[in-house]
């Protein structure tokens, strides 16, 4: 009959598998030839068994099922075919999810695409008569994954193609022209994640945004600290009354008033690319010096306890003689607003500078003159927005379709980091895996109930950070407190786990912001899904230019097929405007071409060289990745060199030991002398 790839794969882990359907509804359909709908489905309800349907060639096979995956959330390829003897007729042929199979290891690469293969068994399988007509003879609907949110339908492979009608469609698109003030409120009550206010002239009598505009600008100069408070409790509104945990500005007094006014309990931080820049001015004489400018650069960013930042700080001041400089006296009075290593209680991601404020700032700016009003503003800066919530809703996708190829196999703690952390995080935590795999550790304490272990990366740290593991309840925690600042787990604590073979990440330790599942997705109920009711626009706008797509085409070789389109354009323009407005249907030329969007061109050019093209997700993770690994080159650099400056002062405070960064906010280093179980704390 058929090889071991036809067969359906029956033996699904329950746990794993998501049963889309209680079972096979009673009646099939009809064997008699059904009429396949304008969307290429008919009106098939998404749980109906496809058992028994009729379809006429495989183009409209293929549209049957790949309509029924695209309600559903999941993409669909083509699988195995059998031909009638040695013919070249097909016989029967299967279409199956696209996540069918597993993807071959190819081993460890600069870039290798997400793997999105799980095994799924969900296939449907045609058979052909003799009459040629194309039948529906078995359909397994049991997918061992989760299945895509109905708003990222489109986003999967088989749901990409666009033709030139729909791009004609997309291009005549206008503006509703709904007044500014109407359409911002129509969007605050029906997208929860937009909010907007304004307030009142001197005179309560126009409430219009731009005359708002116009009294904040007159005012601004006039009142500075005044309407930053005002943008505040605004930006505070908009979160529900909340504060953020850390604020990150330059050194502008009136934001750092309106803060401490507003967001009393924010960490308020400085922007260190800021810092530098100022720098250059008023201390361009020491910058000259490269060993002062590789210390400078140190305790600016790489510190990581506040007994490393004093012990290099008081090096910077005495080595080079500049401890009466005004401005690095007032730069140290406010050490804890821009030091990284005063900050490691604060969540703040990972972020030194306000250049993400900037990068919005410009991305508007950009689009904008001088002589821009509001609207304008407004325009752009929803353009913008839809463009950020675009990418985000790609990577969504990405996240939730595959996970990356790992660096290193069968590991668990990265089997699981890859499971639950968004890809950008898992390159993170790998990250972090790779330098915990080249440190040593030392255990220093072990009564029993908690162990304490120094742990360093030789040649590279002369200085040791201390790792608390409490390995009944999994408690672990490190002097250099990466996971409160960054909010995923050090080298350090991820080698001490490594080590006891914790084989997954402790839950308390995983900040849902940095996962999968920060926006729970749809739970599919087949009972409960209504076609087209409670669909958002942006999404019944795609779904119904599909159906209309597929309409046109069908009738553009008949001259009947033709006049019948068009009457039933005017007549429903005719309704659609007794319910809304006045319709402008543009009469435009018809484009000579038919068909999808093609593929470009894959002819190599003379003196290209032969190798393999690079897509677009390619491209951009290659240089995320090589800024990356040029920031880390250049710390470890900077670090190199600074401590080759200082390594005499830390032999003398070591002694016959070595000095550890201690775990509480303290300004001194611990020394632990060999052999015993004394320390003491050094300056």
């Amino acid at each position: 009959m058929e090889d071991g790839t036809e067969q359906t794969n029956s033996a699904v882990d329950d746990w794993h598998s998501i049963q889309v359907s209680e079972g096979i509804v009673d009646g099939s359909v009809s064997s008699d030839q059904v009429d396949v709908d304008v969307d290429g489905s008919s009106s098939i309800p998404v749980d109906q068994d496809l058992v028994g349907l009729v379809v006429s060639n495989a183009d409209e096979a293929f549209e049957v099922y790949n309509s029924y995956a695209y309600r559903l959330g999941f993409s669909v390829r083509k699988g195995h075919q059998r031909y009638k003897g040695s013919s070249n007729t097909i016989q029967m042929k299967k279409f199956c999810c696209s996540k069918a199979g597993y993807k071959a290891n190819s081993g460890v690469k600069a870039y290798s695409k997400i793997d999105t293969r799980t095994g799924c068994g969900a296939f449907v399988q045609f058979d052909v008569g003799d009459d040629g007509l194309w039948t529906v003879t078995k359909h397994e609907k049991v997918h061992n994954h989760e299945l895509c949110v109905f708003n990222k339908s489109h986003l999967l492979c088989s749901h990409r193609s666009v033709g030139d009608n729909q791009l004609l469609y997309l291009q005549g698109l206008k503006d509703s022209g709904v007044a500014l003030a109407d359409g911002i409120r129509r969007r605050q009550s029906t997208e929860t994640d937009f909010f907007f206010d304004f307030e009142l002239d001197l005179d309560a009598r126009d409430e219009s945004p731009l005359h708002e505009c116009n009294v904040w600008m007159r005012v601004f100069d006039e009142r500075e600290d005044r309407i930053v408070c005002v943008l505040f409790k605004v930006f505070s509104r908009s979160m529900g009354g909340k504060s953020p945990q850390t604020i990150m500005t330059d050194q502008c007094a009136a934001m750092a008033a309106a803060i401490s006014k507003v967001f009393p309990t924010s960490r308020h931080r400085l922007c260190i690319w800021h810092i530098g820049e100022n720098s250059k001015k008023h201390i361009k004489t020491l910058r000259s010096n490269k060993d002062f400018l590789d210390m400078f650069n140190y305790v600016l960013k790489y510190t990581e306890t506040e007994a490393e930042f004093q012990f290099y700080w008081t090096r910077l001041v005495t080595d080079y003689k500049c401890h009466k400089n005004t401005w690095l006296e007032k730069l140290y009075d406010c050490r804890e607003k821009w030091c990284p290593a005063f900050n490691k209680d604060y969540f703040s991601g990972g972020i030194l500078s306000s250049q993400r404020s900037e990068t919005t700032n410009h991305s508007i700016s950009r689009r904008l003159s001088k002589t821009a009003g509001l609207c304008d503003f407004y325009s752009s800066f929803v353009s913008v927005i839809s463009e950020w919530r675009s990418k985000e809703n790609g990577e969504d996708f990405r996240c939730a379709q595959g996970v990356p190829a790992m660096m290193m196999e069968h590991v668990k703690l990265l089997s699981h980091a890859r499971e639950v952390y968004t890809i950008e995080i898992y390159f993170l935590f790998e990250e972090q895996f790779m330098k915990g795999s080249a440190c040593h550790q030392e255990m220093v304490l072990n009564d029993g109930r908690q162990q304490k272990y120094h742990v360093w990366r030789p040649d590279i740290d002369i200085i040791r950070h201390e790792v608390s593991f409490n390995a009944a309840n999994l408690d672990i925690s490190c002097s250099c407190k990466l996971m409160s600042e960054l909010g995923i787990l050090c080298c350090h604590c991820i080698r001490i786990l490594h080590v006891h073979c914790v084989s997954s990440i402790p839950d308390k330790y995983i900040l849902k912001r940095w996962t999968k599942k920060v926006i729970d997705g749809r739970n599919v109920n087949i009972d409960s899904m209504v076609y087209n009711v409670g669909v958002p626009p942006s999404i019944w706008v795609f779904d119904i230019s599909r159906k209309f797509q597929r309409l046109v085409v069908s009738s553009q070789d008949s001259s009947v097929a033709r006049k019948l389109c068009d009457e039933a354009v005017d007549d429903v323009k005719k309704k659609v405007e007794a319910e809304v407005r006045h319709v402008h249907i543009e009469e435009c030329g018809v484009s000579s071409s038919s068909g999808g969007v093609q593929n470009p061109s894959s002819r190599r050019l003379k003196g290209e060289r032969n190798k393999r093209r690079s897509g677009v997700i390619e491209k951009k993770y290659s240089l995320a990745r090589g800024r990356r690994s040029a920031a880390n080159k250049a710390a470890l650099s900077t670090k190199g060199a600074v401590q080759s400056l200082v390594l005499e002062n830390i032999s003398k405070l070591a002694g016959d030991g070595y000095l550890v960064h201690p775990s509480s906010s303290s300004s001194d280093f611990v020394q632990f002398s060999k052999g015993l179980d004394d320390n003491v704390g050094v300056d």
